[in-house]
């Protein structure tokens, strides 16, 4: 079988290599035409029409699958946020009407102490217990940490 290469491009890369240019052999192209890289696209005899479009199409389907999984996730997120969202709102609904419906009692039982204490925020009213049971215990002469501990505080 013939050599397919022709004599300067065999000669160039050995006359650079003894000159010590070895930097300005070819590294990116193989050796020889571009009727023997082996693909259709430095061919004009060859229609790569079809391998390109069947190419293409796969890059297609890979970048849809891709956004498709991306736009799951997010709409799990947003999902999930949205769940935590409602969940939240049903507490403070509940929330709301729990203490609307104290206040009412407390308006209709009259006294401004108990109407005073409804209208304070749960972390106000724990305080005003605390300083209660806290006088009540020194006022018999108990340590009033021994109380606290014994209301979980």
């Amino acid at each position: 079988m013939a050599n397919p290469y022709s004599v300067a491009e065999q000669m160039l890369p050995q006359s650079s290599s003894m000159r010590g240019l070895d930097g300005m052999n070819r590294t990116s192209a193989p050796m020889g035409a571009n009727a023997f890289d082996g693909g259709g696209a430095s061919k004009p005899s060859v229609n790569t029409q079809p391998y390109n479009n069947e190419r293409l199409a796969e890059q297609n389907m890979m970048v849809r699958q891709s956004d498709a999984l991306s736009q799951a996730q997010s709409a799990g997120v947003q999902g999930f946020r949205k769940e935590q969202l409602v969940g939240a709102n049903d507490e403070y609904k509940a929330a709301s009407f729990a203490n609307e419906r104290k206040a009412e009692v407390m308006e209709v039982l009259g006294s401004p102490a108990t109407q005073y204490m409804s209208q304070m925020s749960d972390i106000e009213g724990e305080a005003v217990r605390n300083s209660i049971a806290t006088g009540k215990a020194m006022s018999v002469g108990m340590n009033p940490d021994l109380v606290q501990n014994q209301m979980g505080m």
